[in-house]
């Protein structure tokens, strides 16, 4: 289960967390990742314009596991300390998540052996060229060193647009797949969504891994990522940067 979870202003977002992880002590919710939202890139239309603070993914053996889980007292004691609370399920396809790595490895090969061009180090787009908000975001990064050094991991809900949309959007994912292959990074976790609250439709659940908030703010400005964004074409979907604090609760 993904549960998205915001916070009152001002808030200790780590220490709300670690409470909501004392209260599933003893239960069967195994703890698979949590994040400290950084931004919400992308809004989704469905869900609407949401200042989420912390993003947890939790693995339940059973719906019906989850669904004792979540009528316990302390589980609700623990979620009403926050604002807002959106559980989004998902099923985790093994095939899917087996096959990903073995993907970037076939076209790290290829690109070994067909001589390709490095995409590192990354050659950074004129400063005019860089939207607005890439800097706001790129900002927005730089503050968030202490714990994504290494690491962030970005939410993804995707609802799959028109028929034109999903050939541009192939044609995006091609692309930062080559990126991923070569610097060994990309989806953690991939799934179908399962419908727990609100009539929301979306197609597929990604957790995508990029080496830390440095990493990240060198593509978002580069040349390669500016040349490809714009393929990046979905019917719906909010996108949540987070930088992971499991290691803090």
């Amino acid at each position: 289960m993904l549960t998205f979870l915001a916070a009152s202003p001002g808030t200790d977002i780590v220490s709300e967390v670690r409470a909501l992880r004392r209260a599933t002590e003893g239960s069967q919710a195994g703890w698979i990742y949590a994040g400290k939202v950084v931004v919400a890139a992308l809004h989704s239309a469905q869900i609407g314009e949401k200042n989420w603070s912390a993003v947890v993914l939790l693995q339940y053996p059973s719906r019906e596991a989850y669904e004792r889980h979540a009528e316990s007292a302390a589980m609700r004691a623990a979620l009403a300390r926050f604002e807002e609370v959106y559980v989004q399920g998902f099923r985790r396809s093994p095939f899917v998540n087996a096959m990903i790595p073995q993907l970037l490895l076939a076209m790290r090969v290829a690109q070994i052996v067909g001589r390709r061009p490095s995409h590192f180090p990354f050659r950074r787009t004129q400063s005019q060229d860089v939207p607005p908000q890439v800097e706001q975001l790129s900002r927005r990064l730089s503050e968030e060193v202490e714990f994504g050094a290494h690491a962030i991991v970005i939410v993804n809900l995707i609802k799959r647009g028109t028929r034109e949309q999903r050939s541009a959007d192939r044609r995006y994912t091609t692309a930062m797949f080559s990126a991923m292959a070569e610097g060994g990074y990309g989806p953690l976790h991939v799934g179908r969504p399962v419908r727990v609250e609100r009539n929301y439709e979306f197609d597929a659940v990604a957790l995508v891994y990029y080496p830390g908030v440095e990493f990240f703010i060198d593509l978002t400005r580069s040349e390669y990522f500016q040349a490809i964004y714009g393929d990046k074409q979905l019917g719906d979907t909010q996108a949540v940067i987070t930088v992971p604090i499991l290691d803090r609760l």
